[in-house]
């Protein structure tokens, strides 16, 4: 039974955790979070009762898992949790860049 995956993830120098996790079969969810400095960034779950009443249940499941925990990698490796701040300005959109810069602006008095 695989119980889950553990994946440090380096993207333009920030470290990121990534963990996938099988709740079992009283909850039977995937779940995978991304951290950073120890905060979650992000989650996804993947409910799989129905997999459970299948003859390869476990083999099921445990493709499931590495699929979205190699997903979230995927998504982390394109910078999608590097806050703006942190991005090259390549990386960014057009509304990142507007907002980057009006936040980085000092405050205007009436």
């Amino acid at each position: 039974m695989i119980t889950g995956f553990n994946t440090d993830v380096k993207h333009r120098g920030l470290v990121f955790h990534v963990q996938t996790e099988d709740k079992g079969k009283d909850n039977p969810l995937i779940e995978t979070l991304i951290y950073k400095g120890g905060e979650i960034l992000a989650s996804r779950r993947l409910p799989y009762s129905e997999l459970i009443k299948g003859t390869e249940a476990e083999k099921a499941i445990g493709k499931l898992m590495e699929e979205q925990h190699k997903a979230m990698i995927l998504e982390v490796k394109r910078g999608n949790f590097t806050p703006p701040e942190e991005r090259a300005a390549e990386d960014l959109s057009l509304d990142e860049i507007v907002l980057t810069y009006l936040a980085a602006r000092p405050g205007r008095q009436a």
